[in-house]
């Protein structure tokens, strides 16, 4: 059995494109994703951003990204080879993100270490009236002796 696996691509493209085209290139990339089996979680529409440096001489670019879930590396293989071949795409990476397994154990410690804070809290609240007991016991004994 494989494990899925999230990442989630960005990607840059030239600002002189139609809107069409613009939209044309997302699905194009979506459609690469699906044929792959990915599942795609989230996919942000492109909009146009200043930058802030030029990428191969360009002030302004579409941004846009898409989180998905893969299985088969092969795919990514792929989309990396037909973002390279696209001259419209400035710039692009893909990275892994935590998988959801990750984010559970990541939240089920989270909670067991606020579970310790409060241990410890409620265990330094109890200390100074332990203590005066002991100190008052400590002087009944003294006065007896």
């Amino acid at each position: 059995m494989s494990v899925s696996q999230n990442y989630e691509l960005a990607f840059h493209l030239n600002p002189n494109l139609e809107e069409a085209k613009v939209q044309e290139i997302k699905h194009n990339i979506e459609n690469i994703l699906t044929s792959g089996k990915a599942v795609i979680s989230y996919a942000k529409d492109p909009e146009k951003i200043r930058l802030s440096y030029p990428i191969k001489n360009h002030g302004n670019a579409f941004f846009s990204y898409i989180q998905f879930k893969l299985e088969e590396k092969p795919v990514l293989e792929e989309l990396n080879e037909q973002l390279k071949l696209n001259s419209d795409v400035l710039r692009f990476m893909v990275i892994k993100t935590a998988s959801d397994l990750q984010k559970r154990q990541s939240m089920l410690k989270q909670v067991k270490m606020r579970e310790r804070q409060e241990k410890r809290a409620q265990t330094k609240a109890a200390t100074p009236k332990e203590s005066k007991e002991l100190d008052k016991k400590l002087e009944d004994i003294l006065e007896k002796i």
